[in-house]
């Protein structure tokens, strides 16, 4: 495997960080590998292909429809088209100009996050309709939701993840009141691994990641309604062309729901328990370093939180977070609570004795990082949004990640 690498040009990424775009989303499984490599050599009717991706998503999420799309967001963009023209193609080639007399959708000011990086209200801008953020940062009451669903509302967003403020209100709330109204609701759950929650609920529309748990190529899987199903992939004909998903895309969502449901998930979390025990004890090792094993349902693997306490190893999580991503290999994990001097570590894509290699780098990198000289000379501790884009900037000179 370092021959593809070096014939690329490339540095190796151990990835406890889970399925980010940014890392290449999941390490797809050979079966599923097997399955797109056989399908590129062939010719199929798209729209047949589409036929049994709605099968497959079906069983997985008890939905009346499926289709496939290119991403989350892809599938978001349609999913929200649908609500402003239905099935009706004239309106559906006209959009970013919405003809009908609903323009507006829903949100929840806490839940206007990057969707991947593109913000939630820009990408319902894209449709064309006009994003109406209901609420605070950090709470959200039913009577901000009442007020907002007036008679020119399409449709609400609901975004499942585990990071949010704990005052924003619940979906089954949401759902509730949207239901009363008559209101669809679009939920983005990209790293939800409870496929048929949503739905059961009564979710109009339920957007998962394709490439992210689910373990395929680039795509997502689009369930629900199946008028707004169909709606979706209409969109094919208008704003979906230019993010339209390929036959590969297609086979690779079939083919990663045909492995989740046979997967041994027992096996899976036993293996990776047994890898978490070997990382917290290798923590234990390094003063001012602790971990803990910890489960969600927006993984279906085990995580490690790693707790740095500064004060004991001299050297801030933030700065050993920044070392990591210009080691050899690099290591990231998920560094959303970097400055609260937490590190998780998802076991996902890890391979066995990786967690060794994590820990060497971690205990080198604060060997010559505690001393007072180097702490004069450190950089300025920026967020985790600010090292992304300084990134994006670089990548055309040079190496934005800099030498070890």
């Amino acid at each position: 495997m370092q021959q593809f690498y070096d014939r690329f040009g490339l540095r190796k990424v151990i990835n406890a960080r889970g399925p980010a775009t940014v890392l290449g989303a999941a390490r797809v499984e050979n079966k599923i590998r097997k399955d797109i490599y056989d399908m590129l050599g062939l010719s199929v009717e798209i729209w047949e292909l589409q036929r049994r991706a709605s099968e497959a998503i079906v069983k997985l999420t008890g939905a009346e429809a499926g289709c496939a799309a290119n991403c989350t967001a892809a599938g978001m963009t349609v999913a929200l088209a649908s609500c402003l023209t239905g099935d009706n193609i004239a309106h559906i080639k006209e959009l970013p100009t919405v003809k009908g007399p609903k323009n507006k959708v829903v949100i929840q000011k806490g839940h206007v996050i990057g969707i991947g990086d593109i913000p939630a209200t820009q990408l319902i801008r894209m449709t064309g309709a006009e994003p109406v953020e209901i609420g605070e940062a950090l709470d959200c009451a039913t009577f901000h939701l009442e007020a907002a669903l007036t008679e020119d509302v399409a449709a609400a967003v609901y975004v499942m993840m585990d990071v949010f403020p704990p005052n924003l209100l619940p979906f089954e709330t949401f759902l509730k009141i949207c239901k009363a109204k008559g209101v669809p609701v679009i939920v983005d759950a990209a790293y939800d691994t409870d496929f048929r929650h949503s739905i059961a609920l009564g979710a109009d529309i339920v957007v998962h990641s394709g490439q992210k748990w689910l373990g395929g190529a680039t795509s997502a899987l689009v369930a629900g309604r199946k008028d707004l199903v169909h709606a979706c992939y209409l969109q094919e004909m208008g704003i979906g062309r230019p993010m339209k998903v390929g036959k590969e895309g297609i086979i690779s969502i079939i083919s990663a729901i045909e492995r989740w449901l046979e997967r041994d998930q027992d096996a899976i979390i036993a293996r990776q328990t047994v890898q978490a025990e070997r990382f917290i004890e290798r923590m234990a090792e390094e003063p001012g370093i602790t971990g803990e094993i910890k489960r969600t349902r927006f993984s279906p693997s085990v995580r490690v939180v790693m707790h740095i306490n500064e004060e004991a190893t001299g050297v801030p999580a933030w700065l050993i977070n920044a070392q990591l991503g210009v080691y050899d290999p690099v290591i990231k994990m998920d560094d959303y609570a970097i400055h609260q001097g937490r590190m998780e570590w998802d076991l996902s894509f890890l391979d066995e004795g990786d967690e060794q290699i994590i820990m060497n780098a971690i205990s080198s990198i604060i060997r010559a990082n505690r001393n007072p000289d180097q702490a004069k000379k450190r950089p300025e501790p920026m967020t985790r949004m600010d090292g992304l884009y300084r990134t994006f900037h670089q990548w055309l000179d040079g190496d934005p990640r800099g030498e070890q």
